[in-house]
């Protein structure tokens, strides 16, 4: 008789476009950790590649200003045409006000050091993994990776844009935070089994690639694939519901009834919190930004920013009028910096984009995807149009022989 399965034992994996969060069935909350790799770069100083956190492709185009611009408008129309909870009307922002106090304010220095470090390269490590690499003092020996984009493998054409060097991204990524996090070092993951989270949109060939991946780079003992709508409902103890999901690059929306994720409800769209962020970069330089030294290239600039956008935006429209925000510029064994700025509207207008996405500025690109037909699997004999072919080839050599399926009974051996 086989031995109950303990939830111990089960490792559950959700990989994200920001985040991995991976743990026991068992544990209450999974460890996080940013889903970025550094690998040092053996090559040619021009073969070497840097995916910027807030890089997307679309937003530089000669159109971007425009539609940002046009869209901003339809968003302001659309949060003054809204009352407060107390039926009030919003109250007006005067621009000019925000932007002379924001161009008077210069920055206190604090007389604490942060407790942050940078990453200790001394002993030439082949890799860094999460927050190391992003705390790269000087990555300019290190090709920098993000595995996931949009939910989906990050393949691209320049140095470990590959499959194969994602997947192998990604084998050491989890192997590392396996042994490192969560204390199971490679030997024994023969020993555990592996639940990993998809979208509810998915590409196969990827989806097999990440299953080969468990069972044979990282040797579980088995595997299964669910899909993160229905893993929703059932952590929340529904039985249907409409998933929406908010990721740090994708926005998707499913429908769930009875554990099953209706595929003709399936939407994603290919922008999410690291838009909004992009957004709000945008409006607090229109606000005259007082941290003027803001580059959002730099990744530390740029981990500034997602936690200003984390902090200080909201959909609550019952906070109008002119703020005074505090914030604190932090740069590893460096003084704290503390600012103060004025905002109207703006922490606002940014989360507003995902109803009004042409703020986000992307142009020529497509945004919208819903669940594309299976292209089949060479390798998969027994895949959904194989089986497909198949009965339709039974079906023909049945007429052919002048055989009725509606004259075989519809109980027995013999029913087709």
């Amino acid at each position: 008789m086989a031995e109950p399965l303990h939830q111990s034992s089960v490792i559950v994996i959700h990989p994200g476009s920001y985040w991995l969060r991976i743990g026991r069935a068992s544990d209450p909350y999974p460890v996080a950790v940013p889903q970025v790799i550094a690998r040092r770069n053996h090559g040619m100083e021009k073969d070497r590649f840097e995916e910027k956190l807030l890089h997307r492709n679309g937003i530089g185009h000669s159109g971007s200003s425009a539609l940002r611009e046009q869209a901003l408008k339809m968003v302001e129309q659309a949060i003054w045409s809204r009352k407060t909870s107390q039926g009030h009307r919003r109250e007006s922002v005067h621009t000019s006000e925000v932007h002379s106090f924001n161009d008077s304010v210069s920055h206190q220095s604090v007389d604490e050091f942060t407790d942050m470090s940078w990453t200790d390269t001394a002993n030439n490590a082949e890799y860094f993994i999460g927050d190391q690499a992003l705390y790269l003092e000087n990555s300019s020996d290190y090709n920098v990776q993000w595995p996931m984009k949009h939910g989906q493998l990050n393949l691209h054409n320049n140095v470990g844009g590959s499959i194969s060097a994602v997947i192998q991204d990604l084998c050491t990524l989890w192997g590392h935070v396996l042994d490192k996090s969560l204390g199971i070092p490679p030997e024994e993951l023969e020993k555990y089994r592996a639940i990993l989270l998809i979208p509810d949109i998915y590409h196969r060939p990827h989806i097999k690639e990440l299953v080969k991946l468990l069972l044979i780079d990282l040797r579980f003992e088995a595997a299964i694939v669910h899909q993160e709508s229905v893993c929703a409902t059932y952590g929340s103890g529904l039985c249907s519901a409409c998933v929406v999901d908010v990721g740090d690059q994708k926005t998707s929306v499913c429908c769930v009834e009875d554990g099953l994720s209706h595929r003709n409800t399936r939407v994603c769209m290919t922008y999410g919190g690291k838009d909004i962020t992009r957004t709000f970069t945008w409006l607090l330089e229109k606000a005259r930004f007082p941290y003027r030294e803001c580059k959002p290239e730099k990744t530390m600039d740029a981990l500034l920013l997602i936690e200003l956008k984390e902090t200080f935006c909201h959909l609550d429209q019952d906070f109008d009028g002119i703020q005074i925000l505090d914030f604190q510029v932090c740069y590893p064994n460096q003084p704290m910096l503390t600012y103060q700025m004025k905002l109207g509207d703006e922490t606002l207008q940014a989360p507003m984009a995902i109803f009004y996405p042409q703020l986000f500025g992307v142009v020529d690109e497509k945004m919208t995807f819903t669940q594309q037909r299976n292209q089949g699997d060479p390798e998969d004999i027994h895949d959904e149009l194989y089986l497909l072919q198949t009965q339709n080839q039974q079906q023909q050599v049945c007429l052919h022989k002048g055989i009725c399926l509606e004259t075989f009974p519809k109980n027995g051996s013999q029913n087709l």
